[in-house]
């Protein structure tokens, strides 16, 4: 668990219709149709990729609704009698009989076939027709049709049972369904890349999903259900997760979610909220899309044999889509929000802190940042990382931060919190279309940071309650860039100097604006020093221990500067 500023202690870790029109576009007998018979029904050879049929479906031959599992489709007739519906997809058990119903329209006598390519060859082979009528494939009672409809009946709907066999693989699997005018007498149609007949085919996306593991010997972590944000940034369910555990999910019909654990070797399984049905499992990451709102299970365990124990990691959710990348240097900011909340620099916990830069298609040059900190700082470093999933990966450069001023912005928590602006030794180059991250190092209490307000992915932040990983919190750190070339001599630029430093008895102070009062600190943050006024400029810092002190000038318009002095 990060350590933020409202607990002021460290805590450790422990988702039937259908329609057609009366008009009759030509007026025939029935003798004078073309029928399909079983000679003209032999199987095709061809290559490899999945054939289109022709057909002709303009005379009532037509396939006017699919039902099957979550699919509840009316159409009309496709153009050269076929229609690709597979963005249009149900899940499937395997080795469990599922009702079909087809609706057909009021041509002569329909029979219906489906087939399922199995094997993802690209080829509906003859052993993969599945449609059946009174009974299983391959036995006596089976004539491999759901059928017999149509005639002068429109919207007859032909019924079956479609079984997957048990022991298919998960994935995704191209079903097709297909309609011919037969007669009384012929069988249903065989070939599912005809031609030239009366009818119609359809083509949709069959999904057994993966078998995944429902036992949670440790039970629910955490008690409460997690709602994720949705803004397309890595958040964490939990960071004290165990093995062999779930954590419960509030998820929105449509929303793709991917989910994931800290050990990209764990494997996951997402199931209904009682626990009694798979919905999606993987190694590593999961991605899913629910077709219904709701409440999932989220479970981690060691590996697909269900296996688990203590092991402590983060269950990670990803949903939504993040905002555009900062468009140039001054666009890398995050607002305050009324002082909201802070992460702890340091402490017992020895938490670390980083935000991310997205840098677009244009390079940038930083000179220094301007973080609002909890509690007064004398001291700031960085540390710039490469992207690595989302965090921080391998260590690029170092910068030594010099304080050049600060603004006290408000209260909070019993510190002030104040706006340093702080020069970079050495300006720091960012390449274009690169995200880099940045670890604030600082002597000030924390970090502010704000849920209401976002720039790329969400804070990570790095203790020894995530055993050494670095881990995305759930708020963002308030800061801004610096783009133009700031240091020490802007302060002269404004106004404002200071001489010597170091120094040994007097310090003095130059400034256009009136100073209302100095401020002194020891590098432990304690106020050694105050003067209402300078006498003739001057402070006297001669009976001061030697060391580095932070002066706080207080100026009449409300503005402070700030800067570092060593004492001899």
């Amino acid at each position: 668990m990060k350590t933020k500023l409202p607990l002021l202690m460290l805590i450790a870790m422990p988702i039937l219709g259908f329609g057609q029109s009366n008009a009759k576009r030509a007026v025939h007998q029935p003798n004078v149709k073309k029928i399909a018979t079983a000679s003209t029904l032999a199987p095709a050879k061809f290559p490899l990729a999945y054939c289109t049929p022709a057909l002709d479906c303009t005379d009532g031959d037509l396939i006017t609704n699919v039902t099957f599992g979550t699919i509840n489709n009316t159409t009309t007739c496709g153009t050269a009698g076929y229609n690709d519906f597979t963005a249009t997809s149900t899940q499937v058990t395997t080795g469990t009989a599922m009702p079909m119903s087809v609706t057909v329209g009021n041509g002569y006598f329909e029979r219906v076939s489906v087939w399922v390519d199995l094997n993802k060859n690209e080829i509906f082979e003859a052993n993969e027709k599945l449609s059946t009528n009174d009974g299983p494939l391959g036995t006596s009672g089976n004539n491999g049709d759901i059928g017999l409809g149509g005639g002068t009946n429109a919207g007859t709907a032909l019924t079956g049972n479609i079984t997957i066999p048990t022991g298919t693989v998960a994935g995704s699997y191209r079903m097709r369904i297909m309609v011919i005018a037969t007669g009384t007498n012929n069988p249903a149609p065989s070939d599912p890349c005809q031609t030239g007949n009366f009818g119609e085919a359809e083509d949709y996306t069959l999904v057994v999903p993966a078998t995944g593991c429902l036992n949670a010997t440790n039970g629910q972590w955490p008690s409460a259900t997690f709602t994720p944000n949705c803004n397309g940034s890595p958040a964490n369910i939990t960071t004290a997760a165990y093995l062999n555990e779930y954590s419960k999910v509030n998820v929105t019909s449509g929303v793709p979610y991917t989910f994931s654990t800290s050990n990209a070797s764990y494997f996951i399984t997402i199931s209904d909220e009682a626990g009694t049905t798979s919905l999606a499992a993987g190694v590593g990451s999961v991605t899913w899309t629910p077709t219904a709102s709701g409440v999932v299970r989220f479970y981690s365990h060691l590996d697909n044999t269900c296996g688990g124990g203590n092991t402590i990691h983060s269950r990670i959710i990803k949903c939504g889509t993040p905002p555009p990348p900062a468009v140039n240097c001054a666009d890398f900011k995050v607002p305050s929000n009324n002082r909201e909340n802070g992460g702890f620099f340091g402490g017992s916990t020895a938490q670390r802190l980083a935000i991310d830069l997205p840098v677009n298609s244009s390079a940038l040059t930083v000179y220094g940042i301007e973080p609002i900190v909890a509690g007064t700082a004398t001291s700031f470093s960085f540390k710039i990382y490469n992207d690595s999933g989302d965090l921080p990966g391998t260590e690029l450069a170092t910068r030594t931060g010099t304080i050049v001023g600060s603004t006290v912005t408000g209260n909070a928590f019993g510190y002030d919190f104040i706006k340093y602006t702080v020069a970079f030794d050495t300006p720091l180059n960012l390449a274009a279309n690169t995200k880099y991250w940045i670890e604030v190092v600082s002597d000030a209490v924390a970090w502010e940071s704000t849920t209401a307000n976002k720039l790329g992915s969400f804070d990570v932040f790095l203790n020894s309650n995530t055993a050494g990983a670095w881990t995305h919190g759930t708020s963002e750190y308030v800061f801004n860039l610096i783009c133009n070339s700031l240091g020490v001599n802007d302060l002269n630029k404004a106004g404002f100097s200071y001489h010597p430093n170091p120094v040994k008895d007097y310090l003095t102070i130059t400034s256009k604006k009136a100073v209302e009062s100095v401020y002194i600190y020891n590098g432990a943050g304690q106020k050694v020093h105050t003067s209402v006024k300078l006498v003739d400029g001057k402070i006297n810092m001669s009976k001061m221990a030697p060391g580095v002190y932070l002066v706080n000038a207080i100026l009449s318009d409300g503005t402070n500067q700030s800067f570092k002095v060593i004492k001899q």
